[in-house]
């Protein structure tokens, strides 16, 4: 006859091996890569300039401070995690965010879809003086924020996971500032400033292990990159081509 210890033991590690899986919000291995919006500019024709595009400057601080470890804690009903630069945590590192270069060529994405300019190119900073208009850009806050709980019992906290209770929640906040200079003459023709907050809670049966930790960065960039061009792409339309080139 098998003993209760035999059969406790491995009910115990699987438990606590679910629960870890659940609380560490395991990703799946998909690569980052930004989705570009719907195409909404289809009445202009390219304006006849060259565009570079440098990659961003990375002003974010460098706080990463990962707490999951205490939820395992009787009474402590949730532990808060904060990434200043989720890229570099083991955590989220498979996902391969490179937020200065995926900034950039998120722009030059939405450019070309809609067919903005007649030539866009991501360059290096030196080789920017090939462009008749050159983007530059800022980046203040890319952050990741989790909240993870098994409602203050512990182990035994996988029962209302299994009825579909949050395990936890993730947060994205974005803040990045695009700009638009003419060559010849340094003067910015263009500047938008994108900011938002984004979350979503997680649970065994729904958004788990999809593509967070980005996916609100994206959400909020595809919207304020689409309202930003629009706004460009009536510029072009009511300003003569020597605005924009010598």
């Amino acid at each position: 006859m098998i003993s209760n210890k035999k059969i406790i033991l491995p009910v115990f590690l699987w438990l606590a091996f679910l629960i870890c899986g659940g609380c560490g919000f395991t990703l799946d291995k998909s690569h980052y890569a930004y989705v570009p919006s719907e195409k909404f500019n289809e009445d202009v024709n390219p304006l006849p300039v060259t565009v570079v595009i440098n990659n961003l400057v990375d002003l974010r601080e460098r706080v990463n401070e990962e707490y999951i470890a205490f939820i395992y804690l009787p009474a402590v009903p949730y532990t808060n995690s904060h990434y200043d630069r989720p890229e570099i945590n083991p955590k989220f590192i498979e996902k391969g965010l490179n937020p200065s270069t995926d900034f950039a060529n998120a722009i030059m994405q939405e450019m070309k879809q809609n067919n903005l300019f007649r030539d866009i190119t991501l360059v290096n900073q030196n080789d920017s003086k090939n462009g008749d208009l050159i983007v530059t850009g800022k980046i203040y806050r890319a952050h990741v924020d989790t909240k993870a709980t098994l409602y203050g019992i512990s182990i035994l906290g996988i029962a209302p996971l299994i009825l579909g209770l949050p395990q936890g929640w993730v947060y994205n906040s974005l803040s990045v500032q695009y700009e638009m200079r003419r060559a010849y003459d340094n003067e910015v023709v263009w500047k938008w400033e994108i900011n938002g907050d984004w979350s979503r809670a997680v649970a065994l049966y729904y958004n788990y292990s999809k593509d967070d930790p980005y996916t609100g960065m994206n959400v909020i960039l595809r919207k304020g990159l689409r309202e930003g061009l629009t706004a460009l792409a009536e510029e072009i339309k009511h300003k003569p081509l020597e605005y924009w080139k010598h």
